[in-house]
């Protein structure tokens, strides 16, 4: 009997291992951002989030600024894939008047996240969370990661849904274009 599960163990152990052995070696290449923009914003139904220092803040503390927003969640492996581009991202964007929102829907909160970004180096974003997922509602977020960029007058003028290398020159165009910046 147990010779006949040798087997069938080895092929669920292959089945297992096999996609994390091919991403070691040959690395998910993630496409630029293809962010949409609308013809005309859309107005956003505000909701609340916080900081990482606890702190509750509205899309209303970011007004006057270009926001870029991005919902995300650290168990989400695309998400993860992303993040590095966005720490890089706020670096080149630096001069340009817009502030990276990556906000997390972890319903751990603020202490997954922190221990997220310093275990992948992430010292450029800022930590916002939102463990009651409101956001996702408020946004009409049907999945993770979604990106939305937010003008100046708190009105969405686009979004992408997926993941992207943010940091690639095509993406960077692609935000600076649709922003007027």
């Amino acid at each position: 009997m147990r010779r006949s599960l040798v087997p069938s163990l080895i092929i669920v152990c292959a089945f297992v291992a096999f996609p994390l052995i091919l991403r070691e070696f040959f690395p998910l290449k993630l496409p630029a951002a293809e962010l949409v923009a609308h013809n005309t914003p859309q107005g956003l139904t505000d909701f609340t989030f916080s900081d990482g220092s606890g702190r509750n803040l509205t899309l209303d503390n970011f007004r006057g600024t270009l926001i870029l927003v991005n919902v995300w969640a650290t168990w989400c492996p695309p998400c993860k894939e992303e993040m590095a581009s966005l720490n890089h991202l706020v670096l080149l964007l630096a001069n340009k008047n817009i502030k990276i929102v990556p906000i997390s829907v972890d319903v751990s909160g603020t202490l997954t996240v922190r221990s997220f970004y310093e275990r992948l180096g992430l010292n450029n974003l800022s930590i916002y969370v939102d463990p009651s997922k409101n956001v996702m509602d408020a946004l009409g977020i049907t999945g993770i990661p979604t990106t939305i960029l937010i003008g100046r007058d708190g009105r969405e003028i686009g979004r992408t849904v997926g993941p992207a290398q943010w940091d690639a020159p095509e993406s960077v165009k692609r935000i600076t274009e649709i922003a007027g910046l």
